[in-house]
């Protein structure tokens, strides 16, 4: 019966790690939840969207300006005195009127303005298009930021999983040990010393693996948020067979390069100084005149009133305008000059942020190319140290048995084995995050870079 069973459990097993693994989120995922829900991923793609609009609302300023103003009153009025002195042979001294009246008046005016000419409307859709394309380019660095964070939480959570896993083991084989050394110690072979070393080292193994245990739940929390709340499941791990390979190209002045010409807040830098330019252009514009075509028909009616009182046929009063309007200004505080001193502190201040953007890419690129290259070199010597320290594992475990090598040996060499295996895990993950932080900083990391990580996920 058991051997009957044996297959099908092999086979359940099998079955329910194919379902783990086809269940589990990989990095593709994650990235894609983020991309719904990070929050200030969400305020990028909003300030772009805010941003295209400054083109159609500069447009409009340039556009014919119609509009309707109307009013309705009720009107208490009262008239006492002489009045229409000389108007006419009839009246030569005029009239005497004492008369108080109330009505109702209404009146509206429908009015066309036309910009001919303002050189600050036509400068605001220059500014427009820069504010437009820099909003994009922050787009896609939040873009770009975004990614890098979810490769890096991500990792850290195989990271933390990794540590349960390997603080699991260790006291798994400290215990082993220490199994051994109560048996010796009871027939007299070891020392108490020996025994106590064992429970020391368990104790510390026990205070590792509760530490571990609380990493996994603050890496799942913090991808979590990275993701905007959403739930994370099980993680694809990386394949055993991954190994990091050198950026291409293999030369940190190519890099650097790239970062001080391609890095996108460099390009937003740029862009920014372009504004600042155009805003020193505006604020000189408000010296120049402007220029504006106007018609306007005005129409009002009034029920009662003085006119209404005195032999007037109608109450009624119309008036078409057409012509253009001239300003041009001459003194205005000192607000003109003001604003050529702030556009001109801006452009300073523009120009320094993107020379301080420029050396920070710089910077950001020769820290990640300098880790690309040393991590690579140091996932190679972990590999070596792995096979190192397992043999020397091996070595001491067999002088443990026939007593030429103490417990403490052996827990040392435990103990190195399994940091050994740690880093190895860790450095691995480090090159992948660290290659990509090498092509952000250069502006040229893609959603292809994340497909390719997400190639080497199982």
């Amino acid at each position: 019966m058991k051997n009957l069973l044996r297959p099908l459990l092999g086979g359940s097993l099998w079955l329910c790690a194919v379902m783990a693994s086809a269940q589990a989120d990989d990095l593709m995922l994650v990235y894609t939840k983020a991309l719904d829900g990070n929050p200030e991923y969400q305020s990028a793609v909003a300030g772009y969207q805010q941003a295209l609009e400054a083109k159609p609302q500069a447009w409009a300023k340039l556009l014919p300006q119609i509009g309707i103003n109307g009013d309705a009153s009720v009107v208490n009025q009262s008239l006492s005195g002489r009045f229409f002195v000389g108007s006419s042979p009839q009246l030569p001294n005029g009239t005497d009127i004492n008369r108080e009246d109330s009505f109702n008046s209404v009146g509206y005016q429908v009015g066309l303005t036309q910009v001919l000419f303002d050189r600050g409307l036509y400068l605001s859709l220059d500014t427009a298009e820069l504010e437009m394309s820099r909003a994009g380019l922050l787009t896609y660095d939040a873009q770009d930021q975004l990614r890098v964070g979810v490769v890096d939480a991500y990792f850290a959570a195989l990271a933390a999983d990794d540590e349960v896993r390997f603080a699991t083991s260790e006291k798994s084989a400290i215990e082993a040990v220490l199994a051994q050394t109560r048996d010796k110690a009871a027939i007299g072979l070891v020392a108490d010393t020996e025994l106590k070393t064992a429970q020391a080292q368990l104790d510390l193994a026990d205070a590792g693996l509760i530490a571990a245990r609380n990493a996994v739940s603050v890496s799942r929390a913090q991808l979590s948020l990275l993701t905007g709340g959403g739930e994370v499941g099980v993680l694809k791990t990386l394949a055993e067979t991954y190994v990091p390979g050198p950026p291409e190209p293999n030369q940190i002045g190519v890099w650097i390069e790239r970062a001080t010409t391609q890095n996108l807040q460099v390009k937003a830098g740029q862009l920014a100084v372009q504004l600042a330019k155009k805003n020193i252009d505006k604020a000189y514009g408000l010296r120049w005149p402007k220029l504006n075509a106007l018609a306007a028909y005005t129409y009002d009616y009034a029920q009662g009133g003085i006119s209404n009182g005195i032999g007037a046929e109608g109450n009624r009063a119309t008036d078409e305008r057409v012509g253009i309007q001239l300003r041009v200004p001459i003194y205005t505080g000192g607000a003109v000059n003001s604003g050529i001193r702030a556009a001109q502190a801006g452009l300073t201040r523009a120009q320094a942020d993107e020379a301080a953007k420029r050396n920070d890419a710089s910077r950001r690129v020769q820290i990640a190319f300098l880790n690309c290259s040393a991590g690579i070199a140091r996932v190679q010597a972990l590999k070596r140290a792995i096979e190192s320290t397992r043999a020397s594992e091996e070595a001491t475990r067999v002088g443990y048995e026939v007593g030429t090598k103490t417990n403490g040996e052996l827990l040392l060499a435990l103990r190195s084995r399994y940091k050994a295996e740690r880093d190895f895990a860790a450095a691995r993950y480090d090159a992948i995050t660290n290659t990509l932080r090498l092509r952000a900083a250069a502006g040229s990391l893609s959603h292809a870079d994340l497909l390719n990580v997400n190639s080497t996920l199982q």
